[in-house]
């Protein structure tokens, strides 16, 4: 069963809360990722800072955490699934991420590829599910939200722990089955779907287009219903399918937020300009984006704390590698003794990563 956490207070002063996957480059500190960058809001920010290393934790784990969930088996499919567009599910669905991955061997291993750069189009996705739903409809409903999220609303709850598609990607899918009470039929199930993908004539047209195939689907996300939760702020920003679906299940308003503008009350805000880049190894994406944020939203937000307008700001910036804490209290923009820190020098002082346990 979930564990919640007793419902976060508020006092009456602002409280912003960003989170900012991605801000940890995840090679190593003498790549020097953000050396020729010139960050002075973030620098400021960061002298001004207590500051954290955690092990790595993933964006979408630490916004559960942040809502109350803690577990074993966090519902990550039926989080993500009530956060997309259009009516809200069935609250007593069960449901599974079926996400479209392309499988290839490399050394002899068949490595899981997520789908995207697969470009899958609205027709081969309709094309797909109709046949899915056809052949598989003992299993349950399957449904797709856009090229690379899908879903699977079951006829029965799942009981094994299926690994999560960002632990899996680029990895042998071999370390990766299904594990726990009751594999064999999923394990059965994932193998039929593989071969019907195959032969499927979707994929004989991108084979002959020369594109990749669309030849699998990573079953993850399983987890107890979420039941009605307790958000961390009155207001949430982001446009993230989790956070969305997390705020819907905590009756709290969620809106996109291109730009720190100042708004008034306790904020937890999701931007997620960084981390595909990082979890690509981008480099240049990256860089592109940190300078961009330093305009949109690091610079506005010292200037907000400058006066006063926020009186408390925690930066969480979870990586592959580490998991980055910068805090700035009440008492902290008195410190103007303190000299900037730029982000280089921050990367540069990473302890060595922890090891990731899936």
């Amino acid at each position: 069963a979930l564990a919640r956490r007793p419902p976060i207070r508020h006092n009456s002063r602002m409280h912003v809360e960003l989170l900012l996957p991605g801000l940890p480059w995840p090679t190593a500190p003498q790549i020097r990722a953000a050396r020729d960058l010139a960050l002075p809001a973030l620098a400021e920010l960061i002298s001004l800072a207590q500051i954290q290393w955690d092990a790595p934790c993933r964006p979408e784990t630490l916004l559960a955490q942040r809502f109350g969930l803690e577990g074993p088996r966090l519902p990550y499919a039926a989080l993500r699934r009530h956060g997309e567009a259009g009516p809200a599910p069935e609250a007593e669905a069960h449901w599974l991420c079926c996400d479209p991955v392309y499988l290839h061997f490399a050394s002899d291993a068949l490595l899981v590829s997520d789908a995207s750069g697969l470009a899958i189009t609205p027709a081969e996705i309709a094309t797909l599910l109709a046949g899915l739903n056809e052949t598989f409809a003992d299993i349950g409903q399957f449904e797709a939200a856009g090229p690379t999220r899908w879903y699977l609303r079951l006829n029965a709850e799942a009981a094994p722990y299926f690994h999560p598609l960002w632990d899996v990607n680029g990895r042998p899918m071999q370390l990766f089955l299904p594990e726990g009470d009751n594999t064999a039929p999923w394990a059965r199930l994932i193998n039929e779907i593989q071969v019907w993908l195959y032969n499927h004539s979707v994929n004989a047209a991108r084979e002959d287009a020369g594109l990749r195939s669309i030849n699998s689907v990573w079953l993850w996300g399983a987890g107890p219903r979420p039941g009605a939760l307790q958000a961390p702020a009155g207001q949430l920003w982001g446009d993230d399918p989790t956070l969305t679906g997390l705020a819907r299940l905590s009756n709290t308003p969620v809106a996109p937020l291109a730009r720190w503008a100042g708004v008034g009350s306790d904020s937890l805000v999701l931007v997620n300009d960084l981390q595909q880049a990082a979890f690509q190894l981008d480099l240049d994406a990256w860089q592109r984006s940190l300078k961009d944020l330093e305009e949109r939203w690091f610079a506005p937000l010292l200037a907000d704390l400058q006066a006063r307008r926020i009186t408390r700001l925690q930066i969480r910036a979870p990586g592959e590698k580490h998991f980055l804490h910068l805090d700035i209290q009440p008492g902290s923009r008195w410190k103007f003794w303190r000299k900037p820190v730029s982000l280089d020098t921050l990367l540069s002082q990473a302890p060595q990563p922890h090891v990731h346990q899936p």
